[in-house]
């Protein structure tokens, strides 16, 4: 036992814990063999620490060794846990299940440019059973990045929420004049009502869905 060994025992929200281990540990016991110090987490954040003292709460974390090096592992902590409230925050909020296909995009695609465009991490949880339900979003980032994600992601549902349909009895004998040679026909028509023939463009425009029923 070093003379000088002391304890001190951290506030860190357990939200963080996760992080700060690091993958089986890893950060961890890169700060106990670099201060030669012993780090305790909850075990509710996992198996990682040897606590035969009273449990810790969740949001304790216990740093024990000489006085210097306890020190400097605390500050080393903190500083990292500033780092992850700063880059690891998260946004939870919920669209429409009837928007959530135009927020993903065709393969993903929509839902990856928001993700490229303002760096959050996006989950979707939708529910098998019920399609039509609320769906929730998880924005995980910088402030800056989840709040970007959530008004892009938001701006669709707008969108969404602004579409009708219409559904016009066409008697068949006049079916090709309306389309078209090659749908040209229908093309020149959701252009001149202010759509775009961009799939990229159309969730941001006018488009008029046609259906035509055989009579």
């Amino acid at each position: 036992m070093q003379a000088d060994e002391t304890t001190e025992i951290l506030k860190i929200p357990h939200q963080y814990h996760g992080s700060l281990i690091g993958q089986n540990g890893k950060y961890v016991v890169r700060l106990e063999d670099k201060y030669s110090v012993k780090i305790n987490f909850p075990r509710q954040s996992g198996e990682y620490g040897d606590n035969k003292r009273e449990p810790l709460k969740p949001d304790e974390v216990l740093v024990k060794g000489g006085r210097k090096g306890v020190a400097q592992a605390k500050s080393e902590l903190l500083d990292a846990l500033e780092v992850e409230k700063e880059t690891n925050n998260v946004l939870q909020f919920t669209v429409p299940g009837r928007a959530i296909a135009r927020v993903l995009g065709r393969g993903g695609a929509s839902i990856n440019e928001i993700k490229g465009e303002t760096g959050a991490q996006l989950e979707i949880e939708r529910s098998a059973e019920d399609k039509t339900a609320c769906v929730r979003v998880s924005a995980r980032g910088t402030k800056e990045a989840i709040n970007a994600a959530k008004a892009a992601i938001l701006a669709i549902v707008d969108q969404v929420s602004e579409e009708t349909t219409d559904t016009l009895f066409i008697e068949q004998k006049y079916h090709r004049a309306i389309i078209g040679p090659g749908g040209q026909g229908l093309k020149d028509l959701i252009v001149g009502c202010g759509g775009s023939l961009d799939p990229k463009l159309q969730a941001g425009l006018v488009k008029l869905c046609v259906h035509l029923i055989l009579c």
